[in-house]
C-alpha cells in the first residue's frame, strides 16, 4: 500500500489513529502506528472490517492478529516479493545455460580447427605450412583457453548470486518466535501474548492451558528417541490442529506445550483440553523390538481463566502449579486452577 498525503493531513490522521490506540490497549510499535494510521484513512475497507471485528471479540486486537493484518493489508506487495528469490535463481541459471552453449560452441570450434589442423599435419602434399598450422592452432588456443575463463568466472559469480540468495531466504523463513523443531510459536510469544491479555478488560474472556507428556523419559527409554522425536512432532500437528484461530499453539519448553485460548472461558477452555487428551491417549504404538501394541502416552493439564488481577506471573505460576497437582495426582487428567 502507497501513501501520498501532505504533512498536515499525515499528522491528522496520526492524531485521530493514536488514542485509538490507547484507548484499546494497542502496543505503541510502527507495525500498529501502521495499521492504525491505515484503519482511520480508510483506504482498506477489509482491513476496517476486520480490526473492528477483532475488536468487538477482544476488546483489543492481540499482536498476532495486528501481525496477520499488517502483512495482508499493508505489505502484502512486498512479500509477494519474495517470490522473486525463485526467479532470480531461475534467472541465472537460464544466464548460465546460455553462456555454457556458447563456451560449448567454443569448444566445438576449437575441435574443429585441431581436427583439421591434425589432418593437414599428415597431409604430406598440404598447400598450408606447419608455420601456419602452429599459428592457427595458438591463436584458437587462447581463443578457447579465455573463453573458459570467462565461462569460470560467470560460474564462480552466479554461484556468489545464488549462495546470497539463499542465506537472504533462510533469513527471512528463520522467525525467532518459531520453535524450529515444531514450528509452533515458542515461549516468547507465549510472554508476550499473556502480557497483552492480563492488561485487558475483565470483560475479554480468556484461558490458557499448559500441559506435559506424562513420562516421557520412560517413553524414550521403550521406543527409543527417534520414535521420541516423532512423536514430539506429532502432538504438535495435534495441538496446531486444536487451536482453531485466532487461539495459538505453543511450545512452552521441551514436553511441556501451551494453548492460550482466545475468547473461551473455562468451560470451552476444558473442552479444547479434554479434546486434546483423548487424542493423545488414543495413540498406539508398537513397541521397540517386539510385536506388543501400547496405548502408553498420556498428557497432565493445568489450565486457568485469566482473571481482572492476573500478572503474567501469578497466571502463569498457577496454571504450572496446576499441571504439578495434575502429574502428581496420577497424571492424564486436567486441573482447573
Amino acid at each position: 500500500m502507497r501513501f501520498a498525503e501532505k504533512p498536515t493531513q499525515s499528522a491528522e490522521y496520526l492524531r485521530q489513529a493514536i488514542p485509538l490506540m490507547v484507548k484499546y490497549k494497542i502496543p505503541p510499535n510502527p507495525l500498529n502506528y501502521a495499521l492504525w494510521y491505515t484503519y482511520v484513512t480508510k483506504k482498506a475497507p477489509k482491513l476496517n472490517i476486520e480490526l473492528e471485528k477483532a475488536i468487538e471479540t477482544y476488546g483489543t486486537c492481540p499482536t498476532l492478529v495486528c501481525e496477520q493484518m499488517f502483512r495482508e493489508h499493508l505489505i502484502k506487495d512486498e512479500i509477494n516479493d519474495a517470490d522473486g528469490f525463485q526467479s532470480k535463481v531461475i534467472g541465472l541459471v537460464n544466464e548460465l545455460h546460455d553462456k555454457a552453449g556458447i563456451a560449448s560452441k567454443c569448444a566445438s570450434q576449437f575441435q574443429d580447427v585441431l581436427n583439421s589442423s591434425l589432418t593437414e599435419l599428415r597431409n604430406q602434399k598440404s598447400k598450408i605450412s606447419k608455420e601456419q598450422i602452429i599459428e592457427s592452432l595458438s591463436a584458437n588456443t587462447d581463443s578457447i583457453s579465455k573463453s573458459n575463463q570467462q565461462f569460470q568466472q560467470q560460474i564462480i559469480a552466479a554461484q556468489m548470486q545464488i549462495d546470497q540468495l539463499k542465506e537472504e531466504l533462510h533469513s527471512s523463513r528463520n522467525d525467532p518466535r518459531v520453535d524450529p523443531a515444531t514450528k509452533l510459536f515458542n515461549r516468547q510469544v507465549f510472554d508476550t501474548e499473556v502480557a497483552q491479555l492480563v492488561q485487558l478488560s475483565s470483560e475479554n474472556i480468556a484461558s490458557i492451558a499448559i500441559f506435559e507428556l506424562d513420562e516421557f523419559k520412560a517413553f524414550n527409554d521403550n521406543f527409543g528417541q527417534a520414535m521420541g522425536d516423532k512423536i514430539i512432532l506429532f502432538i504438535a500437528n495435534l495441538l496446531n490442529n486444536q487451536c482453531k484461530t485466532p487461539s495459538l499453539a505453543i511450545r512452552y519448553s521441551g514436553t511441556q506445550f501451551a494453548m492460550i485460548l482466545l475468547g473461551s472461558d473455562l468451560v470451552q477452555a476444558t473442552e479444547i483440553s479434554e479434546s486434546m487428551r483423548k487424542k493423545v491417549q488414543s495413540i498406539r504404538l508398537r513397541q521397540k523390538n517386539s510385536d506388543a501394541i501400547n496405548n502408553t502416552l498420556s498428557v497432565s493439564f493445568g489450565l486457568s481463566q485469566i482473571r481482572a488481577e492476573d500478572t503474567v506471573e501469578s497466571l502463569t505460576n498457577r496454571i504450572l502449579k496446576a499441571l504439578t497437582t495434575a502429574r502428581e495426582t496420577g497424571k492424564n487428567k486436567i486441573v482447573f486452577s
